[in-house]
């Protein structure tokens, strides 16, 4: 999961790069973007907080179990919600294309 993730961040890091590019000057579209992939990256440093506290647990350098679960959790959640707003998006964005001009 961290990889693909990790790949998605490569990928819109490029495309984020070439929008720099491409306009200098602030759009909404650009702030967003920023946005979603400030949030991308938090969802992703929790779940690799949770990981990581598992392998910790897994080899005993972690003592209280109750910090893992609660990591496995957040993480969880973190997950879903980000989830769910991607596709609240795409739903928003499929409705707009089928808008009649």
């Amino acid at each position: 999961m961290i990889n693909d993730i990790s790949r998605i961040n490569s990928t819109l890091g490029a495309v984020q790069e070439n929008s720099k590019i491409a306009s200098r000057a602030k759009t909404p579209f650009s702030e967003f973007f920023g946005i979603a992939m400030d949030n991308l990256n938090a969802v992703n440093d929790t779940v690799k907080t949770a990981d990581k506290l598992a392998v910790d647990f897994a080899v005993g350098k972690l003592e209280n179990p109750e910090t893992l679960m609660i990591a496995q959790e957040k993480a969880s959640l973190a997950v879903s919600y980000a989830t769910t707003i991607t596709n609240k998006i795409l739903d928003v964005y499929n409705e707009i294309m089928r808008m009649q001009i």
